[in-house]
């Protein structure tokens, strides 16, 4: 293989690997970070919202072991009047842990899905009415004692319509590697590169084309939640459809601080693991289908996006057949040398090696940044999960087309939450 050709293997390589987008965003990332150094975000635009300003709701189905540390945190910062727990279809402890920590719950029986607990909580309570903003939280996250004081000052540009938290995976104590934080360690490096490549871009304000507001902890301003269709039909999850009908109907801007932190509970075994992807990714394409593509910068980006993900899918999933292929047959994939303008074969099993290689090239970085070095042997085996996550983002593209749901889920297996010592149990 000549030089020429091996440069444009390795540039297709890379592309497939991480993305054309993430080099994109990453660019936009820096300069809007060195656009804004020196920058306060609670000087001019509106009052300030307080702590007092904000309702926060957190839809749960039988969360009785994650629920009390998801209170701990919040009742550190908030006070416990302000949280109203909607137990969609409950049939523990959820509702008797949520009153006894003097949170508000709404006892919803039965169950109709998350988007209807969150929406029936929001009018129960007439959030709307008594707050000036609303945050969504899921029972398994843990917020950071810090997380208003990042999150709510970006209220104060009147353009700003929700801000989506940071997400953090909960790493528990271990002295040894063990399978069950495999998902964690995996979800650490894919929270890192999406939210450092893609999130922080694409919320700056000359950008604004954030596609998710994550549910696991978000906040809408109130007069922008009365215009979002938060429990339209079909849906699997909500979280997407709320960020797009923001975008769909221009109602303002989906903010970001990588400062506003939240941890979430991962799933610790395959099953839970291959489910909540599946859950998300279903109700992503779900989300795509029903708002349909309208000409803004919003759908150029997205759009984008789009492409590149099916094309790297589907090369991942390729390529390790091909490698096979190629050990029993010697079979090479063609290859364009676009400085020769010739084609020239390449072994599928040198892609598979530089595959591989770029993707622990990147959990390194990753390992460094979050000074984690156990995730240089998780690291190992996360191209495994890479492929799972292709197989299940075609297979849920090829569901949305037939697949209605209702939002009714049931939540994975949870580890016994342990409330530090002076929190309400």
């Amino acid at each position: 293989m000549t030089e020429t050709v091996a440069a444009n293997v390795t540039m297709m390589l890379l592309s497939a690997s991480l993305g054309i987008n993430i080099v994109f965003w990453c660019i936009v990332g820096v300069i809007r970070f060195l656009s804004e150094i020196g920058s306060n975000p609670k000087i001019g635009g509106l009052p300030m919202i307080g702590i007092a300003d904000v309702a926060v709701v957190i839809p749960a189905h039988n969360e009785e072991i994650a629920l009390p540390r998801c209170i701990w945190a919040l009742t550190a910062i908030i006070p416990a009047s302000q949280i109203y727990v909607a137990s969609d279809g409950s049939r523990d402890g959820t509702v008797a842990i949520a009153r006894a920590n003097g949170c508000r719950a709404l006892d919803i029986q039965p169950n109709g899905g998350k988007a209807k607990a969150i929406d029936e909580a929001i009018r129960h309570y007439r959030l709307c009415d008594r707050y000036k903003a609303v945050l969504i939280q899921d029972a398994d996250s843990e917020i950071d004692r810090h997380y208003f004081e990042h999150a709510l000052p970006l209220f104060n540009d009147p353009n700003v319509a929700a801000v989506a938290g940071h997400v953090l995976s909960r790493w528990r104590g271990r002295s040894w590697l063990s399978m069950d934080m495999l998902y964690t360690a995996y979800r650490t490096r894919l929270y890192r590169v999406l939210q450092t490549a893609f999130q922080y871009g694409q919320s700056w304000k000359w950008t604004n084309v954030s596609y998710i507001a994550p549910g696991f902890a978000s906040i809408y301003r109130t007069s922008v939640l009365r215009q979002i269709d938060i429990t339209a039909p079909g849906l699997v999850i909500e979280d997407f459809n709320m960020t797009f009908e923001v975008q769909h109907k221009g109602l303002g801007r989906v903010a970001y601080s990588p400062k506003a932190r939240c941890s979430s509970e991962d799933p610790f075994n395959l099953r839970d693991y291959r489910k909540q992807v599946q859950r998300w990714y279903l109700g992503f394409w779900q989300t795509v289908q029903r708002h349909g593509i309208w000409p803004s910068r919003f759908w150029l980006s997205l759009g984008g996006l789009l492409a590149e993900l099916l094309v790297i899918s589907v090369f991942a999933l390729a390529l390790p057949f091909a490698a096979i292929l190629y050990l029993a047959t010697g079979f090479e994939v063609p290859a364009v040398s676009l400085g020769e303008l010739a084609v020239r074969p390449v072994s599928p099993l040198g892609l598979l090696v530089l595959f591989l290689v770029v993707d622990y090239v990147l959990t390194f970085v990753v390992a460094v940044i979050e000074c984690r070095p156990s995730l240089l042997l998780y690291g190992l085996a996360f191209p495994i999960l890479r492929l799972l996550d292709a197989a299940l983002f075609l297979r849920a593209l090829f569901k949305s087309f037939s697949v209605k749901s209702d939002g009714r889920w049931i939540s994975p297996e949870r580890y016994a939450a342990i409330v530090p010592t002076g929190g309400k149990t």
